[in-house]
């Protein structure tokens, strides 16, 4: 055979490496029960896929070929038509409904390739391992749900002889649909659930009120349940519930039916042990959508101390949610009220001159925010910049002089930025302008009293500049009255809100509503910034216009982001970074899967699913607790 993909390839020497023999293959089937059980479990997903393949099968029916639909395992759960093909494994029972189709069973297929690499695949003749199967032509194509889970994969099965190529896109599409009409009925599902946990929560908004998914993980709560926990709102909202109320009673929450409402005893910081009402809304197979707590009203007799004001600030339209930078805002809010020297210490990007703004803004300082770039302009031309000069003080003076910075910002705050590239002349001339609050024009003698609050910044270590001589120590202490640090991006914790912001902000700019899929959202968070907010802004900004204008897309992918060179922590994909941290977790807790879970932010039953996912992890969880 000539062109092999390596994609068959591969895939012949891991059928080989199974132990698998090219002249027999191997067969295994769910039991009646467990087919019945499986279906029963995935019925609505059958019902969709049924409306969609058998218009496929229709307008394929003049063609001797079969359609399908496997589940994530492999498992054969729907077949429409009868090819000649089929009498050929009657015996072997391979197109009978519960027949496995993974590799480790049936060697190279397109079905088992579709699965695990997760794209459309087609297989013809001798390219599958097992000789038996060498009669056929397979085409599959996965089908994911809305939020991205493999759900199994449509296939097509015809005679190696009546292969036609424009089957796979045909079934792609056929997917498509498929996903389509899941996203709808998902939507319209989620809608009258939502609606109704609203509506629950409504009838109890005097009360403290706490509503958890499926896992015990918390999606609602309002203030005064906020207050019970003792944290802020945005640090409760996606942390399992189990991490307060303890592992037993949240799976008996989870076990709740609708009509049985179940009573807990939680003993809370604001009211010791009180009665709580826990209220399940379940989906259309009987499972908790929502668990809506809520403090009984009879016991709610001390009075709850009225919400906190605030849990983020908000700084020229950006929110800030990280509690590190909010201390820090809150504190240089408060000394903007004096008349101290500000200095902004912090790397390139990190929102220097945004504080600088707000400082000025919340000082109640009548005049103007005037900034000057101390590394933009030339050094002989600084201090005519901040002085201003007479007329005839050198060459090319204007005619009439001009007041320099200080003269404009009088009653108001300049701000230097980039206060490092300053030159040690002009570093001696400021210094004395702090000290004494005059200035005095070049070219002239008369001395002029100011009225301006000096706020500078840089991205250097001042006293390592001292050192080398490049910067004057007594204005670095004048300077440094009060000084400010502010933290680089990546170590912030509120990145996922601030990539929200730019996306919105870029989304209301080009009038479209951009998204992030799950690889470029992961890419984004992990990415070290090297230029911090600026850069962000910047590289999100730019990724749009690449989904937009060049993919004619609104969904932002991991292509479309244009991340610096500089080097950095290789950026694992999704699932390897996935693994990874289950990985450290496990070995951190010894193998206790709750302690596990509760780091992780996670419900048990998540993790338990994820062991399933990938096997590694299921082996060393059984093998920390051997030991």
């Amino acid at each position: 055979m000539k062109n092999i993909p390596p994609l068959v390839v591969s895939s012949w020497k891991r059928s080989q490496q199974y132990g698998l023999e090219k002249q027999k293959s191997v067969h295994d089937f769910l039991s009646n029960k467990d087919l019945l059980e499986r279906k029963g479990e995935m019925k609505e997903l059958l019902e969709v896929v049924t409306s969609v393949l058998d218009h496929l099968h229709f307008q394929l029916k003049q063609f001797d070929v079969m359609v399908a639909f496997n589940d994530s395992e492999g498992y054969l759960l729907g077949t429409w038509g009868n090819p000649s093909f089929v009498d050929l494994f009657e015996k072997s029972g391979d197109f009978s409904l519960g027949a496995k189709w993974t590799e480790e069973i049936k060697g190279t297929n397109a079905i088992a390739l579709s699965l695990q690499e997760k794209k459309p695949v087609t297989i013809i003749g001798k390219q599958h391992f097992c000789k038996e199967y060498h009669i056929l032509s397979c085409s599959a194509t996965p089908l994911f749900s809305p939020t991205g889970e493999l759900l199994g994969t449509l296939d097509i099965g015809a005679n190696v002889n009546s292969h036609h190529d424009y089957l796979l896109p045909m079934l792609t599409m056929a997917a498509h649909a498929c996903q389509s009409k899941l996203l709808l009925e998902t939507t319209e599902r989620e809608l009258v659930l939502q609606l109704q946990e609203t509506e629950l929560m409504v009838k109890t908004n005097l009360k403290p009120i706490i509503s958890i998914d499926h896992d015990g993980v918390i999606k609602r709560m309002n203030q005064y349940a906020a207050q019970i926990l003792q944290q802020p709102i945005s640090e409760c909202i996606g942390q399992p519930l189990e991490r307060w109320l303890g592992n037993q009673m949240v799976e008996k929450l989870l076990t709740a039916r609708r009509g049985s409402d179940i009573e807990l005893k939680w003993a809370d910081p604001v009211h010791g042990e009180r009665r709580w009402i826990a209220e399940p809304i379940l989906d259309q197979q009987r499972k908790p959508f929502r668990v809506v707590l809520s403090l009984e009203k009879t016991t709610v007799d001390r009075k709850i101390e009225p919400p906190p004001k605030k849990e983020w600030i908000q700084s020229k339209g950006l929110i800030i949610k990280c509690s590190k930078v909010q201390k820090i805002y809150r504190f240089a809010l408060q000394v903007a009220k004096t008349n101290a020297s500000i200095l902004i210490c912090g790397e390139t990007g990190t929102g220097k001159g945004i504080l600088a703004k707000e400082m000025h803004l919340a000082s109640g300082r009548k005049g103007p925010f005037l900034t000057i770039n101390c590394g933009a302009i030339p050094s002989q031309l600084i201090e005519s910049e901040l002085f201003g000069y007479e007329r005839g003080a050198f060459t090319g003076a204007k005619s009439n002089g001009h007041p320099g910075k200080f003269e404009a910002a009088e009653g108001g705050t300049l701000f230097l930025d980039e206060i490092g590239e300053m030159s040690l002349a002009a570093q001696v001339a400021l210094l004395k302008v702090l000290e004494e609050k005059v200035i005095t024009r070049i070219g002239s003698h008369k001395p002029i009293p100011i009225d301006v609050r000096i706020i500078a910044a840089t991205n250097k270590d001042l006293s390592k500049e001292i050192t080398a001589g490049r910067f004057r120590q007594d204005l670095y202490y004048r300077l440094r009255e009060i000084e400010i640090v502010l933290p680089p991006l990546r170590e912030r914790t509120d990145l996922p809100f601030l990539i929200q912001h730019f996306r919105e902000q870029i989304s209301e700019e080009l009038k479209v509503d951009f998204s992030f899929d799950a690889d470029a959202q992961r890419i984004l968070t992990r990415y070290h910034w090297p230029g911090n907010i600026r850069e962000m802004r910047q590289v999100i900004r730019q990724a749009a216009f690449h989904a937009l204008f060049g993919r004619d897309a609104t969904l932002i992918i991991a292509e479309d982001l244009q991340l610096s060179k500089q080097p950095q922590t290789q950026v694992l994909s999704m699932t390897e970074m996935e693994e990874e941290t289950i990985t450290q977790m496990l070995e951190e807790t010894k193998g206790n899967l709750a302690e596990a879970a509760r780091r992780l932010g996670i419900g048990r039953t998540t993790l338990y699913r994820k062991l399933s996912q990938y096997p590694r992890l299921k082996e060393l969880h059984r093998q920390l607790r051997q030991n």
